[in-house]
């Protein structure tokens, strides 16, 4: 997306090898994984390796290195600070990828003595890039104050996450626990750090210091999102709590009170997005009209499911609906909103700091390209088609669905992680490889 008339060599940092790999190399794998675990899935084998791969190739290596990508540079951009240690970065990388392909390939052949293997590194490496980001905003003095109270608390249970999903394979491996293991307690657990927690307050905790600035608006009020974080923190200590004591209706409690952080995020979205300061097309607008609806929908499930109105036969089939929704709609759409917005800023921002760099100059329509209307719809039509599967059964909807999703992530790693890549070699395009990214 970008040519030699852009201004200035384009500049690649380690911060940049986490946002590409997640793009270029987890998102399509990811769309693979789900074309092979799709058919399971629609079937009731919710816990099978293909569907334990496709799971964890979406959470730990889209999404997390999506996340921990921009959090790398957007620490220096929005706090004013260094990364602290920011040379420990490359072996932090090398760690937590080789970390996730072990506990991906662990998991797609049922060795869990590899997956448990692979998630000790992955709960190095991720303590290790949460350490990194508490020094940062330290050592930004007052500047820290422009972080939301959702990220320290998404990063808590990314921690949490971690150390007990690597729990859940080393059980897997040796049943030390088998407690755990009935009725899918342990799994109940670590969805609900890992989807609610890591990926939902971060969502959350993105949107309210980001989408506001980049549309030059205000949100409705911020008191609404500590209502947000609280609501969504009582929903997660509800579900631990009823794993742990049987007890029913504090799930139900719990669907609740996520159904209303739901509720209220959908209202502060829509705001935002009704007083932004730009009219022209915009996918990042689109994408994130698209998790409004998903909020609507998963709101209404959660709300269903309460109140005791939503039944289903067997009972796991709308819990692997709701993951499917949340995960492959609700945080997908939010990442990729959002991708077509960091992404062209931190390259500029990052180029802008390179002495007698040209100016920037100013596109018309920067955030609206073509294929990208392409990726909205398939990425959107994809998780319908396998949400729709997994509840009627029907593996062949469920494939449909996920071949849908695998050529959205293909057209999506083409237009942000390989097409600049012909411009790099055949020098159109100046590259600048920058060891630092602060």
């Amino acid at each position: 997306m970008v040519h030699e008339a852009s201004g200035g060599p384009l500049a690649f940092t380690f911060g940049n090898w986490f946002t590409w790999t997640a793009v270029g190399i987890a998102f399509p794998a990811l769309g693979v994984f789900l074309v092979a675990a799709a058919g399971p899935l629609a079937e009731g084998a919710y816990e099978s390796p293909p569907a334990f791969a496709a799971t964890h190739v979406a959470t730990l290596g889209w999404a997390t290195m999506t996340i921990m990508g921009a959090a790398a540079q957007m620490a220096p951009a929005l706090l004013g600070a260094r990364i602290r240690a920011e040379r420990t970065l490359p072996w932090q990388y090398t760690l937590y990828t080789a970390s996730v392909a072990a506990v991906t390939v662990g998991l797609t052949t049922g060795r869990f003595a590899l997956a448990a293997a692979g998630g000790a590194g992955v709960i190095l490496a991720a303590c290790w890039f949460v350490g990194l980001l508490a020094a940062t905003a330290v050592s930004a003095g007052p500047k820290r104050a422009a972080l939301s109270p959702h990220v320290p608390a998404a990063l808590t249970c990314f921690v949490l996450a971690v150390l007990w999903g690597t729990m859940l394979a080393a059980n897997l491996r040796w049943v030390f626990w088998p407690a755990i293991l009935v009725a899918h307690r342990g799994l109940a657990v670590h969805l609900t750090l890992g989807l609610g927690g890591w990926f939902g307050l971060m969502v959350v905790g993105v949107f309210y210091r980001l989408v506001p600035l980049i549309h030059g608006a205000r949100v409705a009020s911020a008191r609404r999102g500590v209502t947000i974080l609280v609501l969504s923190a009582f929903a997660i200590a509800g579900v631990i709590a009823g794993v742990a004591s049987g007890a029913a209706w504090t799930l139900r409690v719990s669907a609740l009170l996520a159904a209303a952080a739901l509720v209220l995020f959908c209202a502060e979205v829509l705001h935002v997005l009704a007083h932004r300061r730009n009219r022209a097309p915009d996918l990042n607008v689109a994408h994130w009209h698209a998790v409004v609806a998903y909020s609507v929908v998963l709101a209404a499930i959660g709300a269903g499911w309460g109140i005791g109105w939503l039944r289903t036969d067997p009972p796991d089939r709308l819990g692997e609906v709701t993951t499917t929704l949340f995960l492959l709609g609700w945080v997908t759409q939010a990442i990729v909103g959002q991708l077509y917005k960091i992404t062209p800023f931190l390259m500029w921002y990052y180029r802008a700091t390179i002495p007698d760099v040209l100016a920037i100059p100013r596109q018309p329509a920067p955030y609206n390209p073509r294929p990208g209307r392409v990726v909205l719809w398939l990425s959107n039509l994809g998780p319908a088609g396998m949400a729709a599967g997994i509840w009627c059964g029907t593996a062949a909807v469920a494939q449909a669905g996920a071949v849908l999703f695998a050529a959205a992530a293909f057209v999506l790693a083409y237009m942000l992680a390989y097409r600049w890549v012909p411009g790099a070699l055949t020098r159109r395009l100046v590259f600048e490889w920058r060891w630092r990214i602060s």
